[in-house]
């Protein structure tokens, strides 16, 4: 008897998660506005923080660049601009000049905070930078990326990335 109500506990929790998976988050709104976002939808866009940072500690150039739209736009603290594919590999080439595997740094995200628009999402997130080869470690950099998301036939990608940097502590 035991077993089968710890049976029902669990298929309960199972169709809980199924359901708050693939159920709206907020309200529609008015029509012509932005379509609903899924809690499925938040969790692919939160994991495009992850392919774009462990690609970026990894030194994984596939990883990185997977995270975005062919036709993405990058854009640095000091204006500068990456667009496209091509771009972001060649960049990632030059950043990484042949090495690969860990770099001894972590990049660690929080605070998200994402919503729905008429052409895909919005986000922005809180970024530090850790340097895990000194003891203790030791914060390299903070700031935030604003982001702007779009669905592809591959699944939600970053179509552009601004990155923000806080200022440096005297």
């Amino acid at each position: 008897m035991r077993n089968l109500r710890l049976l029902c506990a669990a298929v309960a929790a199972l169709g809980a998660i199924v359901a708050v998976t693939s159920a709206p988050v907020s309200a529609q709104p008015a029509s012509g506005a932005a379509p609903e976002l899924t809690a499925l939808d938040y969790e692919e866009i939160k994991a495009l923080y992850a392919q774009y940072n462990q690609g970026s500690d990894f030194r994984d150039a596939e990883l990185f660049v997977s995270a975005f739209a062919d036709d993405a736009v990058m854009i640095r603290p000091n204006g500068e601009k990456i667009e496209g594919m091509s771009a972001l590999r060649a960049e990632r080439a030059e950043r990484y000049q042949g090495q690969t595997g860990d770099n001894g740094r972590r990049h660690m995200n929080a605070s998200h905070i994402i919503t729905a628009t008429a052409t895909g999402a919005k986000g922005r997130a809180y970024y530090v930078l850790l340097d895990v080869t000194t003891r203790p470690p030791t914060i390299t950099a903070s700031g935030y990326y604003e982001d702007e998301f779009v669905r592809t036939s591959k699944g939600w990608k970053i179509k552009k990335r601004t990155l923000h940097s806080d200022p440096a502590a005297d």
